[in-house]
């Protein structure tokens, strides 16, 4: 006995002293659940860094699945004291408390994102100057990750999803062979269990499942590990795997002894809202502009989902809430009884393998993890809820967060074959030195998280997103508890945006105390400063590119009103549909738009655009014209329609005679664009930058000195408008007269050309002199050749010359064309201040013909002026049709459904009417027409 505790003695001195000489690695015990069985290093990895030189401790634990004797064989060192490590390693994150400190950690930590319950740790590993990597950021320079579990928990996936397809095939009346796979936990390897798939494959041939059922078709996103793990499983039943399109044919007529499988890319299953074809690089930039077409097109004739996908916030969903509703309540896809004791089946889907796990997310009904221990849920969409009685509809859900653990050996053994080769670069990191003054490979250097007691270089952002996280929990928290002081009869309004158009459309709907508006906007301050003006009114920080949120607070409204640019609005409105809520919009209603209509009007929801001034009023007036024509038997045979919103006349000294109040890059470039107009009974083009070339002047209202150029195509208003009788059909926009002669200058000398150029050094006459052909050329010729270019009008010169576009003010760095220079100088010089006042002006003209065959011009006139230090005259004419329109729109006035335009007398009347009570009103003439002179 004495002898045994002597060497039991020695042994523990001999390992004290070889741990205080060599670099000590250590594997801690895993305790974040029952079920976590794996190691970063299978025994056999361990030998291969013992014999590196490296001393291994393992911490002991009677749950893991290699046994703490097959580690000591290799020659690890069993201890529960991990002090004496240099360097610990596990799976998943330790307790705080757990902590050494002084060391170097290894795991999957979970804070990368400012994850709030990962905090706590993180600024334990701090305090405790403590260097972590974080296995989630090992990558090589591609991004992609070197060390994972995912093909894993593909595989433990796939053989779960098969028993339970097996138990809710059972509870619905079909036994089938999946009733004899087990979880995945219950075989000891992969190679135990495809054995049984063999067997199942072969009695699905022998005796096919009834038609009801059969054939089975398996669906699988995402083409990463996780997917091909999933894969490998699935191939060893009797398959065919088939193109997406495929799959109703499959579904409605395949072969019932085998199954059928698709494997859905984002390639061909994400579309553009906007009908623009998708490209990687593309979705990668504007992936909020996407919708998963998944459940149209594939879903409805998937037995089983296998989700692999990769999502974040601003990724479409693959199935929604919505869909859920479609796809899977009681009728959708079912078949009638073909004999007695075959069941009817609700639906075609019967189960759903969430293995990605983004709970709330890419299928947004998988709302928390399941577990080892209870594998399954079902989600009833009739009730949105989720319950454990397979006896009960719903559709089967899995969403394991931890699919590894099921298989802990091959797992552990397939991730320390992936971390191995990193493990020597790894265990020359010290605690002692910050990382960037240690000689350690990229891969490893990309994942350290924290050194030297803070966080590495790349993951400082870590700390300002906390600060914007907490901040924004607590600004939420407040928001939270205004709205929970709203009756639930109050009528809430989300408003997206709060520029200057935003106010008109907040002070109108708050005259009304049971209107509650929740104001969104990416500009927290303005959205802040616009709230606390009015009553009922709460601000929040909302990115209208982050879909979830976005969602999750279109949800609590009633009504939706986005002031967004345009090509955000079908993005939206699938949100409102998706949630049944009704939206509004000023914007043109673009394809887009109007296909979201169709799926808007199904539901009985109204998807309201062009209520602003032009488009909105401008429609208003114009078919309040027509259909008093139509009343008195008239014929429209002409119609020409102009606006312009401009600034006042006493704030127009500058060679322009005109003022920005938005981007000048886009107010800039629609001087290039196309038109097309019917003059005369003929289709009229004006080609890409010829656009000031057709400018006219406009005598309407001489007191203005205005100018005209058609805008865009209004051939398309024949139908709109109902005007098929009519041979002149014209709608453009008015400029004081000089705009368009100014803006002409700028573009023959090529101001607006778009081309990237290297502007190093330039100044503004370098610039034009470069656009003449040489950068370097004397005063002389520079201005003859500027003159030449100009086709000799030294007015043009003046022009350019009063812009600063001839002056040797160098161009701000950055500016990287012509164009950008061009708009940066406008930008500075020529933007609308605030305390001076902008004007609109809208004018149509209608020809006439009456029954009796009198010849009549129809003339209606809208000027409105803003206010110094006020509204603009462009917020007003916007920000009110807005707010008399959602105000139509939640008191049930508007009954038209789907991708609605003001153009009916139940709308524009009322709308009319309201807007006279708030000034803003037409001035009608008539004028008779000699059959000699019209328009």
């Amino acid at each position: 006995m004495l002898s045994s505790k002597l060497n039991a003695a020695a042994t523990k001195l001999r390992n004290v002293s070889l741990l205080r000489t060599k670099t000590t690695l250590a594997i801690r015990r895993e305790t974040i659940n029952v079920w976590e069985r794996r190691a970063p290093l299978a025994p056999a990895h361990v030998k291969q860094v013992i014999e590196s030189g490296v001393n291994v401790l393992v911490q002991p634990s009677a749950r893991r699945s290699f046994y703490m004797q097959e580690y000591e064989e290799v020659g690890a060192i069993i201890t529960e004291d991990l002090s004496s490590a240099t360097h610990i390693i596990g799976v998943k994150a330790p307790d705080p408390e757990e902590l050494i400190s002084d060391k170097c950690y290894a795991f999957f930590s979970h804070v990368i994102k400012a994850q709030p319950e990962g905090m706590p740790l993180l600024d334990e590993i701090i305090k405790k100057n403590i260097t972590l990597l974080d296995y989630e950021k090992m990558t090589n320079e591609d991004g992609q990750r070197n060390v994972a579990f995912g093909h894993y928990a593909g595989i433990a996936g796939m053989i779960n999803i098969l028993h339970g397809l097996g138990l809710r095939l059972l509870s619905l009346g079909v036994t089938s062979p999946f009733l004899h796979i087990g979880l995945a936990h219950n075989y000891a390897s992969v190679d135990q269990v495809i054995p049984v798939l063999h067997k199942i494959g072969s009695n699905l041939q022998k005796y096919k499942l009834p038609k009801v059922v059969a054939p089975l078709t398996f669906a699988f996103t995402g083409t990463g590990n996780v997917s091909q793990g999933a894969q490998s499983i699935f191939d060893h039943l009797p398959h065919e795997y088939i193109d997406p399109h495929d799959m109703k044919e499959a579904a409605l007529n395949g072969d019932p002894s085998k199954c059928y499988a698709t494997v859905l890319s984002r390639s061909n299953c994400m579309e553009r809202i906007d009908g623009k074809p998708y490209t990687p690089e593309d979705y990668a930039e504007n992936g909020d502009l996407y919708r998963n077409i998944f459940s149209e097109k594939v879903a409805p004739y998937t037995t089983c989902l296998i989700n692999g996908l990769y999502w974040d916030h601003n990724s479409p969903r693959v199935l929604t809430e919505e869909d859920g509703d479609r796809l899977f309540g009681m009728g959708s896809q079912a078949r009638n009884n073909i004999m007695r004791g075959i069941p009817q089946i609700p639906h075609k889907m019967i189960g759903i393998a969430d293995i990605s796990c983004d709970i709330g997310g890419s299928i947004e009904f998988s709302r928390e993890p399941t577990t080892v221990g209870n594998p399954f849920q079902l989600y009833d969409p009739k009730t949105r809820t989720t319950h454990n009685d397979f006896s009960r509809d719903g559709i089967m859900v899995m969403s394991i967060d931890n699919l590894p653990c099921q298989l802990p050996r091959e797992a552990t053994e397939f991730f320390g074959d992936c971390f191995l080769p990193h493990l020597p670069d790894f265990l020359k990191l010290t605690h002692s030195k910050h990382v960037s003054n240690q000689a350690t490979s990229p891969c490893i250097a990309r994942a350290i998280i924290t050194t030297e007691g803070g966080l590495a270089p790349d993951y400082k952002y870590i700390t300002t997103l906390r600060e914007e996280q907490e901040l924004a929990a607590l600004k939420e928290a407040r928001v939270a508890k205004t709205k929970a002081e709203w009756r639930t009869d109050n009528k809430r309004v989300l408003l997206l945006g709060s520029g200057l158009v935003a106010e008109p459309v907040v002070e109108y709907l708050t005259r009304s105390p049971d209107v509650k508006i929740t104001i969104g906007s990416i500009d927290e301050d303005q959205a802040i400063q616009l709230a606390s003006r009015y009553r009922n009114t709460v601000p929040q920080y909302l990115d209208g590119g982050n879909r979830r949120t976005l969602k999750d607070e279109i949800s609590k409204h009633d009504i939706v009103i986005s002031l967004l640019p345009n090509n955000m609005h079908p993005f939206i409105a699938d949100m409102c549909i998706d949630a049944r809520r009704d939206m509004l919009t000023a914007s043109y209603a673009q394809d887009a738009m109007r296909k979201a209509g169709a799926r808007a009007a199904v539901k009985g929801l109204t998807l309201m655009n062009e209520v602003g001034l032009d488009p909105g009023i401008d429609h208003m007036l114009a078919m309040r014209i027509f259909d008093e024509v139509k009343s008195g038997h008239g014929v429209v045979e002409s119609f020409t329609s102009f606006c312009g919103g401009l600034p006042a006349p006493q704030y127009t000294n500058n060679p322009l005679r005109y003022k920005f109040t938005w981007s000048p890059r886009g107010a800039l470039l629609t001087a290039l664009n196309e038109a097309k107009y019917l003059k005369d009974g003929k289709v009229m083009h004006v080609g890409e930058g010829e656009l000031m070339e057709a400018t006219e002047e406009f005598d309407a209202i001489p007191g203005f000195n205005l100018e005209s150029y058609p805008n865009r195509d209004s051939t398309t208003y024949t139908t709109a408008y109902g005007l098929e009788s009519a041979h002149t059909i014209i709608r453009g926009t008015l400029r004081y007269k000089g705009y368009s002669s100014a803006v002409s200058s700028l573009i023959n000398i090529g101001l607006f050309k778009n081309q990237t150029v290297d502007l190093s050094g330039y100044t503004y006459r370098d610039l034009v002199k470069s656009l003449l052909g040489d950068k370097n050329m004397n005063d002389e010729k520079f201005m003859a050749l500027l003159l030449q270019r100009l086709k000799n009008d030294k007015q043009q010169v003046v022009t350019l010359r009063k812009l600063g576009l001839l002056s040797g003010a160098p161009i701000p760095e950055g500016v990287t064309s012509p164009l950008d220079a061009l708009a940066k100088k406008l930008l500075d010089s020529l933007m609308l201040p605030p305390d001076e006042s902008d004007v609109v002006i809208m004018s149509h003209n209608v020809g006439v013909r009456w029954p009796t065959g009198k010849r009549e011009n129809i003339r209606s006139n809208l000027v409105v002026y803003g206010e110094e230090d006020g509204w603009s005259a462009m917020a007003k004419t916007v920000g009110l049709p807005i707010g008399i329109a959602a105000e139509m729109m939640m008191n049930g006035q508007v009954k038209e459904r789907g991708c609605v335009l003001p153009l009916s007398p139940a709308i524009y009347q009322p709308m009319l009417t309201k807007l006279e009570d708030e000034g803003i009103s037409e001035r009608r003439e008539r004028e008779d027409v000699d059959d000699m002179e019209y328009f």
